[in-house]
């Protein structure tokens, strides 16, 4: 039960990050790329090991965490790469911001799917968002808006999309045991 509590808030967490990072990221100038890489692969770090603890948590709905361990080994992996490639990773962070949010993006439609047939009734909400990020995140990987302006503002509609979108995932889609084995839905 710790871990499952560990791995909800921090996703939590790292959803607000995301949707943090996106009102910063529209609203400051460019930070340098030295800082960007740095923060970029301690978020992608943070994320990956939330998301392997989110895999071995003891989720009643096992809808949310359901592909966490394959995604977080790769977050890690990504994060260890950007710290060690530093600046030379910078051109590639937007782009791969895109990707990784269209994988997300995917897996939660297809976990909507898996919601709504398990009889959740926020499933359509998740398919929504999922649908939205997935779009936005597409766009963002095939550089569909010119111009660096265009980009900054789509990176941060991607990075809002997707924190909004997990934030949602968690909180209509990961439910405890309690000692009596029902459910607990405990209002965040």
């Amino acid at each position: 039960m710790k871990k499952l509590k560990v791995a909800r808030y921090g996703y939590l967490l790292i959803s607000l990050l995301f949707c943090l990072s996106a009102f910063a990221y529209w609203l400051t100038p460019v930070a340098s790329p030295s800082v960007t890489c740095w923060i970029s692969g301690g978020i992608l770090l943070a994320y990956g090991i939330i998301r392997v603890l989110g895999f071995f948590s003891e989720d009643l709905y096992c809808l949310a965490f359901r592909y966490d361990l394959a995604c977080g080994l790769l977050l890690i992996a990504l994060g260890v790469v950007v710290w060690l490639k530093g600046v030379s990773s910078y051109p590639y962070l937007t782009p791969g911001l895109g990707w990784i949010a269209l994988l997300d993006s995917f897996l939660k439609v297809q976990m909507s799917k898996e919601a709504k047939d398990f009889g959740l009734r926020q499933w359509n909400i998740l398919l929504l968002l999922a649908v939205l990020t997935a779009f936005s995140s597409f766009l963002l990987v095939i550089n569909g808006f010119p111009g660096p302006q265009a980009t900054k503002a789509l990176t941060g509609c991607t990075l809002l999309l997707e924190g909004i979108m997990n934030w949602l995932t968690v909180i209509f889609t990961v439910k405890q045991y309690r000692k009596n084995d029902s459910v607990k839905d405990e209002e965040i």
